[in-house]
């Protein structure tokens, strides 16, 4: 039988990778219950008002910071911080309104992540979060697949290592959530990388790079403030690195220009802007010097924290240690792999982006008076300036070539097991509590969704879905270097 060609399997991976993602992505949206993403009891309250007054749904309280929702939307976090109790507590045939006194009136948030959600929002609350949660989880899929394929080749291993080795496992329950993080990390992997793309194209390919790079920023910016400082940040990461003689800055200079007015506008939209410039504020007494250098040293916890060494959810889902072990070595080994041969403009840019994941986290500790490991300021906050980091270091054509076949089998073979790990572990907690664990998440269940595929089967599909990705991607790197071989035998 004759062995495909390169590009004959680089299309079937090409098509077949994207679908892998997204069934990997719907496993973790079905893997907890209701009101699971952190702060959920706001998240969800605000994304049913997120259009503001509607009947059933959204009704006025009489009090304008407050509003009436759905009474079982207020309870579905009833397990929050409690690991031994299970999604069962959640009563979601509940009816009646009740007052939700914590909600994005303020508005604490950007208003777009909520109104988009709120599309969905209906009296069936169980079917619209997972509806919410999979429709995030295309969106995902979807941007990110079309920033590949609008990216010349020389700069796609930017958007897929990151994509692929940043997220494992808190990008992976984030994105397919309710929460407005889920398009901060989306906008983290590509606003920066689009515009610096743009800056490299001419065009048709170059005026796509500067559509999508305007995408990302307003889901960013219209999702968290954070992350509309992120997004101009990644404006000057991308002219670091893109910004030559003789190339036309027309287009890219006005693309920057737009993202930068959307950030600030969006910024200035949310009372959350606020924490970046003056802390998050409690009674906290401020910090001594000891502390301050406690947090210097610490905040590579945050790091880790964000690979799977915080627990998921409201903090109560402890993984193994594996699951950090593997993905934080999975990161470290996928930023050294991007680090051969640098030049000077990666260096810099690369320096930036390294730098911003110490000083942000240092920097809001400070202002607001806490220390790392107080869970303030979450690894959340700071996972996508990591996804940012790891695109700027894998942001050179010789990325993909390094990445050989038994690097990517060994990274691959890591992110595989601690993703099914952390998948299973996630399902159990929600299934039966974590007091209970068997091999079968489904085992002994008292919580799961009604008439959908047993958790044993979700967790089967989820993580033989991630690991067919680096398989496929393995083949793929395979064939090209037996026929780049091949072409030189034949010189």
């Amino acid at each position: 039988m004759e062995t495909p060609s390169p590009r004959t399997l680089n299309r079937v991976v090409a098509v077949c990778v994207p679908v892998l993602l997204f069934l990997t992505l719907v496993a973790w949206a079905y893997a907890s219950s209701v009101g699971s993403s952190p702060d959920d009891d706001f998240h969800l309250a605000s994304i049913w008002c997120g259009l503001g007054l509607r009947e059933g749904l959204c009704e006025d309280s009489g009090d304008p910071a407050t509003r009436l929702v759905p009474d079982a939307l207020l309870d579905a976090s009833c397990f929050a911080h409690r690991p031994a109790i299970s999604g069962a507590c959640w009563d979601p045939t509940s009816e009646g309104l009740d007052e939700a006194a914590w909600l994005n009136t303020g508005p604490l948030y950007p208003p777009l992540f909520y109104a988009v959600m709120s599309v969905v929002a209906g009296p069936d609350i169980e079917a619209s979060v997972l509806i919410m949660r999979i429709a995030n989880a295309a969106l995902a899929v979807g941007l990110l697949t079309a920033t590949y394929f609008a990216l010349p080749p020389s700069l796609r291993a930017a958007v897929l290592v990151p994509s692929l080795v940043g997220v494992v496992p808190l990008g992976m329950f984030v994105i397919a959530s309710t929460n407005p993080s889920s398009w901060a990390l989306v906008s983290a992997a590509m606003t920066w990388l689009c515009l610096y793309g743009a800056l490299g194209t001419t065009g048709r390919r170059q005026m796509m790079l500067c559509g999508l790079a305007v995408v990302g920023a307003v889901i960013g910016a219209g999702a968290r403030a954070d992350a509309a400082v992120f997004a101009v940040f990644g404006v000057v990461l991308a002219f670091i690195l893109g910004v030559r003689r003789g190339r036309s800055l027309r287009y890219p200079a006005l693309t920057g220009a737009v993202i930068a007015v959307i950030a600030v506008a969006f910024y200035l939209s949310a009372g959350q802007g606020r924490a970046v410039v003056t802390g998050l504020g409690n009674d906290a007494p401020p910090l001594k010097t000891a502390d301050h250098i406690s947090n210097i040293l610490g905040i590579p916890g945050l790091w880790t924290g964000a690979l799977g060494m915080e627990g998921l959810g409201w903090f109560d889902t402890s993984l193994p240690v594996l699951v950090p072990v593997f993905a934080f070595g999975s990161f470290c080994a996928a930023a050294i792999i991007g680090l051969h041969r640098v030049e000077w403009r990666r260096a810099v840019a690369l320096g930036a982006a390294a730098a911003a994941l110490w000083v942000v986290p240092f920097m809001l500790l400070a202002q607001s008076n806490w220390l790392v490991g107080w869970n303030l300021v979450q690894p959340r906050y700071i996972l996508p300036l990591m996804i940012i980091m790891l695109g700027v270091a894998s942001a050179t054509p010789r990325a993909l070539t390094d990445w050989t076949v038994p690097r990517v089998t060994i990274v691959g073979g890591m992110l595989s097991a601690a993703a099914a790990v952390a998948l299973h572990v996630n399902i159990s907690r929600y299934t039966t509590g974590s007091d209970q664990p068997s091999v079968d998440p489904g085992s002994g269940a008292e919580w799961w969704w009604s008439a959908f595929p047993s958790p044993m089967t979700v967790w089967i599909v989820g993580s033989v879905a991630f690991a067919l990705v680096f398989a496929l991607l393995a083949v793929l790197q395979s064939a090209k270097r037996k026929a780049e071989s091949a072409a030189g035998l034949d010189l």
